[in-house]
């Protein structure tokens, strides 16, 4: 095991993504969440529109919450992971094999993702995504499964309906880009397999998640997810394969193309006020992702940066099926080669928890 809540009022406008012909559907970086380049408006959590939308979010609480003096050595009861990375002396895999987190793209490069000493939010080690040039300037992914038993590849899964995911983090001076983020997201207890469901539409019983992103340079954040009813764009012809898109999401039972021709790319939803996160510093990250009841709208997905909270949704439908479920979170730091444009985006993760509750920042 290893550990923020504030919730107030929120106006949002929720802004669509569309067409990112860089992911790759067979690729586990874009399972849940993925793709997105221009953009359109419409209805948060509802289907297609050519309008702007505005949703009005306001909840119940009223502080950061969690507690002080958890850890994980003497973790919260509410907390179902908690990662310090102090374990394994600051060799890599030593760590990563007694860890609760399951690999991730890039574990397998200490180029792409490592144990470093020069900067940690507590203890003495941080985990680091230098992008390494020898590495092709790529990022890396540490992936956490919710294993109902011992921690493995393929295990079956416990199921959450809402969880929280806080984490320590610092972009270096320099840092730019990333093509995705933080992620919580589900399956179905006994289906522990990526599906790479990049460009189709879900269909509420498949998969469900939320990443929270940022722009270029700007590091300005925002929600970046796939639902039932999502925007689509009709026009990706222009920039994709349309017709093998189709085909690879029918082979996967889902209903993107049933009605006409198209390509669902991850939908943006965007805080009024735009929250930029920073640079050369370290800073309290959470996120919270509720799934709905079946058959309503009241989905729930909000972000907070050091307790203060940043952008809430509370009118969200991402499954039709009772038993898909929450059970992995996924820091991840997704960088091609070819995003990269030779730059080392570099990034350091500390202190990291999974919880059923609020964790807050102390």
């Amino acid at each position: 095991m290893r550990g923020l809540l504030m919730i107030g009022a929120v106006i949002a406008v929720a802004t669509y993504g569309f067409g990112c012909s860089g992911d790759d559907a067979s690729d586990p970086w874009t399972s849940s969440g993925s793709g997105g380049s221009s953009s359109s408006t419409g209805t948060a959590g509802g289907g297609a529109t050519s309008s702007t939308s505005t949703s009005t979010s306001t909840s119940t609480s009223s502080g950061t919450g969690g507690s002080s003096n958890f850890s994980c050595a003497s973790p919260d009861a509410n907390w179902v992971f908690c990662e310090d990375f102090e374990q394994g002396g600051g060799d890599f895999d030593t760590w990563l094999a007694g860890s609760d987190f399951i690999g991730g793209p890039g574990t397998d490069d200490r180029g792409r993702v490592d144990l470093v000493t020069d900067h940690h939010q507590s203890g003495s080690y941080s985990a680091f995504m230098p992008a390494s040039p020898d590495s092709g300037y790529q990022g890396a992914s540490l992936d956490w499964y919710a294993c109902d038993g011992a921690q493995a590849s393929n295990c079956a899964l416990q199921s959450f309906d809402q969880l929280y995911f806080r984490a320590w983090i610092r972009f270096a001076d320099d840092h730019a880009y990333v093509h995705h983020f933080m992620n919580i997201s589900g399956s179905q207890p006994d289906d522990y397999w990526y599906h790479g469901t990049a460009g189709c539409m879900p269909n509420g019983s498949l998969a469900m998640g939320t990443t929270v992103d940022h722009r270029t340079d700007t590091h300005e954040s925002f929600f970046y997810t796939y639902y039932p009813g999502m925007n689509c764009d009709t026009n990706c012809g222009n920039y994709a394969d349309v017709a093998a898109i189709c085909a690879e999401c029918a082979n996967k039972g889902l209903p993107t193309c049933d009605q006409q021709q198209q390509c669902c790319w991850g939908n943006h939803y965007e805080a009024a006020t735009p929250h930029y996160f920073p640079v050369g510093q370290w800073f309290c990250f959470e996120m919270m992702m509720k799934a709905n009841t079946v058959g309503q709208t009241d989905g729930e997905m909000a972000y907070w940066v050091d307790g203060a909270l940043v952008h809430e949704e509370t009118s969200m439908m991402w499954r039709t099926s009772p038993t898909l479920a929450l059970n992995r979170v996924r820091g991840q730091h997704y960088i091609t080669s070819g995003d990269a444009e030779s730059h080392s985006n570099q990034v350091w993760f500390d202190d990291v928890v999974v919880s059923t509750q609020p964790v807050g920042c102390n």
